[in-house]
């Protein structure tokens, strides 16, 4: 594993104050330089990745964010938003060439509900909650996101938005672009978010649509509303036993 590149002035005007934890470890650089593609894999139960991150950063808030990314503008870092890291699109997968220095932005400490709007269905909430935090903290409000894909434990909101995700509930809550109504996004130009959050205007076209699906590559996801509805009065749950491999096929 090759050492760190580090940027002194990047890290010097970073300090010590924006963000709630950094590292230079080997076991965070390795773990952040990943998604989940067989070849990603494959590389690393060989120890044979090819590139890592040179730091992970954990911001807390939107305005870490928004300082993290004007000085990687300001000093040439890459920046690349980690979620979950459940990433089968090679988003994740870090370019041989890159010769800048490459930090990862790992969004998992900004986990939190921010508000929860029963009688309108609208809820605010931090981009780095994983999917069955999410369920859990509604659940004490009386409602579902009923975003439910087979990665749900280990993936995040803000990675659903990133690669515009599907759920096994999707026929009736939706898909994430049905269930997103407002994204912040902190981009190099400044932050992103629609004035309303009303499902649809008339007039011009729908940002939001350009940032679901995004793969990180416009900025980074920070927080989202989303629409709720009430926990359902019911829940069956049934399984099917097949006598032998050939029935079950």
């Amino acid at each position: 594993m090759t050492e760190p590149k580090i940027v002194h002035e990047f890290l010097e005007e970073l300090g010590e104050k924006n963000f709630s934890r950094r590292s230079f470890s080997k076991n965070d650089r390795v773990h952040h330089s990943h998604g989940q593609t067989f070849e990603e894999v494959f590389e690393l139960r060989e120890g044979k990745l090819k590139k890592y991150v040179d730091l992970v950063v954990y911001p807390y808030t939107t305005e870490h964010c928004e300082v993290l990314v004007q000085l990687a503008n300001k000093h040439n870092v890459v920046i690349v938003p980690y979620g979950g890291g459940t990433n089968v699109s090679q988003s994740l997968k870090l370019p041989q060439e890159e010769q800048r220095m490459i930090v990862s932005c790992d969004m998992t400490r900004m986990n939190q509900v921010k508000w929860v709007d029963k009688e309108n269905g609208l809820a605010c909430v931090q981009a780095g909650i994983f999917g069955q935090d999410l369920e859990r903290d509604l659940k004490y409000y009386g409602v579902v996101s009923g975003h439910e894909p087979d990665s749900m434990e280990f993936s995040t909101l803000g990675g659903w938005i990133s690669t515009r995700a599907s759920g096994m509930k999707k026929n009736t809550y939706g898909n994430i672009d049905d269930i997103v109504q407002n994204i912040t996004l902190v981009t190099s130009k400044g932050t992103y978010n629609k004035k309303a959050t009303w499902p649809r205007i008339s007039n011009g076209p729908d940002l939001n649509h350009m940032v679901i699906g995004s793969e990180g590559n416009f900025g980074i996801v920070t927080e989202a509303i989303i629409k709720v509805k009430p926990l359902p009065e019911v829940r069956i749950f049934e399984s099917i036993l097949f006598y032998d491999w050939e029935d079950g096929v």
